[in-house]
């Protein structure tokens, strides 16, 4: 006859085994996704832009000491270097989009995308021309449009833009998934408690350092990578719990 010791022990072991079990189906059930958001320029389209010459021109203006164009519009937002700058970037890109690229069928890829689930944009670009790209794309007409939810006059860098997207739309950061086309992004992902995937067209290397691999980063805190638009949402499909009942080629 068992013991009531024994029948102890084995009642912790099958306790201990479900709990195993339980922790192991955790670990696979997929994150749910509720809203996808977008960056534009370089990740649906590409503009024909001279950034040289952009660049030229910040560097112009006497009090400025940044090096990027990103790194210009984080530090002197709301200053009138960057209204200047602005402004005068507004009508170039604007000018731009008539000679546009639209990336891996990004505006048929969305059209489908958007009859499951929301999706919006979010961009470093002016909201006028951003507005047009998308109208442009014929994306207005989509049955889940969120539209551009925060654009370059809207906040100095990506995390603020994210932060200004998710209150709009009120969805728990945990159930949104953000693709944009630089490290960057993934990291505003992260900061923002977000999912993020980032797309790096025709990567030159993933070396950076002696010691560093962008890749290896990335993976390390949960962004995957995806060289197009397409793989991007496949792997979307594989990795989240994304309603999205489409053929992605």
């Amino acid at each position: 006859m068992c013991s009531t010791t024994h029948i102890k022990d084995l009642y912790n072991v099958i306790r201990f085994s479900e709990s195993l079990v339980n922790s192991r189906d955790t670990r696979m059930k997929k994150q749910k996704i509720s809203a996808i958001i977008f960056d534009i320029d370089g990740t649906i389209v590409l503009l024909p832009i001279d950034w040289n010459s952009i660049l030229i021109k910040i560097k112009s203006l006497s009090p400025v000491s940044t090096k990027t164009f990103l790194g210009f519009i984080s530090r002197y937002y709301g200053s009138n270097e960057f209204r200047y700058i602005h402004k005068y970037l507004e009508i170039v890109e604007n000018s731009a989009i008539d000679a546009m690229t639209i990336l891996d069928n990004a505006d048929e890829l969305l059209k489908k995308i958007c009859k499951y689930i929301p999706i919006g944009f979010v961009t470093m670009q002016s909201r006028s021309a951003a507005e047009k790209i998308v109208y442009r794309m014929e994306l207005y007409n989509c049955d889940k449009f969120l539209g551009v939810l925060a654009s370059r006059e809207d906040a100095s860098n990506r995390v603020e833009q994210l932060a200004k997207a998710i209150r709009s739309i009120d969805i728990n950061p945990n159930e949104v998934l953000f693709i944009g086309d630089k490290i960057l992004d993934g990291i505003a992902a992260i900061v923002s408690k977000m999912n993020g995937i980032v797309i790096l067209r025709n990567p030159r290397t993933f070396r950076i350092s002696d010691t560093d691999y962008i890749d290896e980063d990335l993976e390390a805190v949960g962004i995957p990578i995806a060289t197009n638009l397409a793989e991007a949402l496949a792997i979307a499909k594989d990795i989240y719990d994304l309603p999205i009942d489409i053929s992605i080629s």
